[in-house]
């Protein structure tokens, strides 16, 4: 216990009037002779005790009367916290948790107004001179500069709910950074007024800075949720009738069972897809919907649930652009054994109308079509200038698919230079004996729905002659078809937005078996299908600032490219970065709005993001003030407080924050009542 005017202390010297008046009692005795005293011995002796007694009472009454008026001026009062602010504080934070979550309800209505009304009253409770910082999930600079008592206010009463999350610690820390960079070591005050998520409260990572914290918990009523967690396709790569499947995690984040809800898929404003699920309490599911790409271009999806009271996590937005056409590029050289292996692929593709086969000569190649083509075909290549090679790693870079029929030789060295550049196996020698090819990875999205029955037993070509590979290469190759000897006859490799296909032999009149074969023509088609580069359907927003377009959206840097939001029409310029491999866009936190926006270059939209609210505001758990007391004891010891009583006036806890808590009114109940016992004693206590 302290006492915020100690010096009234010394007014207890004053107990040392009663204790003379009782040591020094000026009453006057009269003597009165009786002619036998021998019954009044007893009747003396009692009474002097019971006399004694009274006075002593008497005494300590009015001692502890003294004693405790003493302190009533002295004002004691018990420290919440070490740092009691006894004086004023340099600067006060208020830190309003704006996030989705607080437009749930409780006792004294929306919590996000409950939380803009108590910052308000903050202020109003400090003396006019104070400075202030304003802290929400926006982090917006504005909110970050000392401000007055008028401006705070102003600012307080325009904080809106906002889809950004940001944890705790990041609010504290920087609150301290601000703080220390100070020039003089003041007292300061961070007011956290929030509903204290788990997944955002992390008070182990608090710095342990100067400020003191002040936790004040909104407790919201009791919310049932049931949201759309995430959204994924099985292929991230999209064409023309190919069969799409979304896949839809959703949870239940209340004690209630649900039955046969919808699930709805839109696709360009038309109901694309529906089926219906259902969950348990506390649980979580991953449902699917089917469809088919019946036309080309930008594709604007949305899938929905319906849901109470919060709606923000009932719409999961996804968008991707699927071609028109697919452009395909077999590169030959002069010579009978490319001739034929032209003949081939052209045949395949003669009479598609998805797929458009363009044939050219290595010494007539217009280089900038390897980056416009989706496939590139090496048919049996002789060489490779520089120049040749580096195009391809770019166009590959890309997002360009690469297929490669080397020249049956031990060494490889023309096929070795651009394995090696790309990072596959290089080709290490020769094998002349006929191999059948008799495995096929079935299990292998590429080849789904291409066999009716998977007949391990099924008969292949035979190769007279393939090259080998080394094995000693730590890559991500996938074998897709290989020999009975185990070596490979077609592998894929991944290189960042596109893919090399390797097959172990050349593609001539030598092999006219496989050309020939019911294997070829899945392998080849399902090659240039597969050369799409894979897309990212969706984003959250405020988990990044920039955003890639694929490297072959051609873009007129005569005019500037617009972010145009497809519900409202607001568009604004980002900052824009072109190169070799692809357009990066710089929106830093401009997005705010959950939606499609299109991507506009000219007038003409190149392509579409689509951003979602993160969904860490969906699981909705809080701490109460008795766990926010355990986590500050073990991270933060003395570091901050909690203020429970949240609907108290701002007024009186600022007082108890300031003083700690009051004690002179009990010490003037306890003195009155010692000098009501001081009375009675004197009044009722009979000699």
């Amino acid at each position: 216990m302290k006492f915020l005017f100690p010096t009234f202390l010394f007014a207890l010297l004053a107990i040392a009037i009663p204790v003379i008046i009782h040591l020094f009692r000026f009453r006057r005795y009269k003597t009165v002779y009786f002619s036998h005293v021998g019954f009044l011995k007893n009747i003396k002796k009692e009474s002097r005790k019971r006399s004694q007694l009274k006075q002593l009472l008497m005494l300590l009454a009015r001692i502890f009367t003294i004693v405790f008026l003493v302190f009533a001026f002295a004002q004691p009062y018990i420290p919440e916290t070490d740092t009691t602010l006894t004086g004023a504080v340099d600067v006060v934070g208020v830190y309003v948790d704006n996030s989705f979550s607080m437009n749930a309800l409780s006792e004294q209505g929306q919590l996000l107004e409950h939380a803009r009304n108590k910052a308000v009253e903050i202020a109003q409770s400090y003396p006019p001179g104070t400075r202030f910082r304003l802290f929400t999930n926006d982090m917006e600079p504005r909110h970050q500069h000392v401000l007055n008592r008028d401006q705070f206010i102003r600012f307080a009463a325009d904080i809106k709910s906002s889809p950004a999350t940001v944890p705790l610690s990041v609010i504290h820390n920087r609150f301290d950074v601000y703080q220390t960079s100070e020039v003089e070591k003041v007292k300061n005050i961070l007011y956290c007024i929030s509903d204290f998520q788990r997944n955002s409260s992390d008070i182990e990572n608090f710095t342990n800075g100067s400020a003191h914290s002040y936790f004040m918990p909104l407790i919201p009523n009791q919310v049932n949720n049931l949201f759309i967690d995430s959204c994924w396709v099985e292929v991230p790569a999209h064409g023309l009738n190919q069969e799409e499947i979304v896949y839809v995690k959703i949870k239940n984040n209340s004690d209630e069972d649900y039955q046969n809800l919808p699930l709805r898929l839109y696709l360009n404003d038309s109901l694309k897809s529906m089926t219906n699920f259902s969950i348990h309490a506390r649980n979580e599911i991953t449902a699917s919907l089917q469809y088919r790409n019946l036309s080309s271009g930008i594709q604007l999806g949305k899938v929905e649930i319906t849901d109470y009271p919060f709606t923000h996590d009932n719409s999961w937005f996804l968008s991707y652009f699927v071609e028109p056409e697919l452009k395909a590029l077999a590169v030959y050289q002069d010579g009978q054994r490319s001739k034929e292996g032209i003949h081939y692929i052209s045949a395949l593709f003669e009479q598609d109308d998805y797929v458009n086969l363009e044939t050219m000569d290595v010494k007539s190649l217009q280089i900038s079509k390897l980056s416009e083509s989706n496939a590139v075909f090496l048919l049996n290549p002789g060489e490779f200038s520089t120049g040749l090679l580096n195009e391809l790693e770019l166009a590959v870079r890309k997002g360009t698919s690469v297929i490669l029929f080397p020249q049956l030789s031990r060494q490889g060295s023309v096929s070795n230079q651009l394995l090696s550049k790309l990072g596959a196996n290089i080709i290490t020698g020769l094998d002349t004996t006929s191999q059948e090819i008799s495995g096929i990875d079935f299990d292998n999205r590429f080849f789904q729905h291409v066999f009716l029955e998977r007949n391990e037993n099924a008969r292949f070509p035979v190769i007279k002659q393939h090259v080998k590979f080394s094995g000693n290469i730590r890559t991500n190759e996938t074998n897709l078809l290989w020999f009975r000897n185990g070596d490979k006859a077609l592998s894929f490799l991944p290189y960042h937005q596109g893919k090399l296909w390797v097959f172990a032999f050349p593609l001539d009149h030598t092999t006219a078996t496989f050309a020939r074969d019911i294997v070829f023509v899945p392998s080849i088609y399902n090659i240039v299908l597969n050369s799409l580069t894979n897309q990212q359907i969706s984003y959250t927003i405020g988990q990044q600032s920039t955003y890639f377009l694929s490297g072959n959206k051609e873009v007129n840097l005569d005019s500037p490219i617009e972010v145009e939001h497809r519900e409202t029409g607001e568009a604004f310029i980002p900052g824009v970065h072109i190169s070799d491999q692809a357009v990066r866009l710089d929106m830093g936190n401009v997005i705010r709005d959950a939606g499609h926006y299109l991507v506009k270059n000219d007038g003409t939209p190149l392509s579409s993001l689509s951003f979602n609210y993160n969904r860490s505001e969906s699981t909705l758990t809080y701490y109460t003030p008795d766990e926010l007391e355990r986590q500050i004891e073990q991270s933060i010891p003395g570091k901050a407080s909690v203020i429970a009583n949240v609907t108290a006036g701002f007024a009186d806890i600022l007082q108890e924050i300031q003083t700690g808590k009051q004690g002179w009114r009990w010490c003037v109940l306890i003195s009155l009542f010692f000098m009501l016992a001081e009375v009675l004693i004197a009044r009722f206590w009979k000699q």
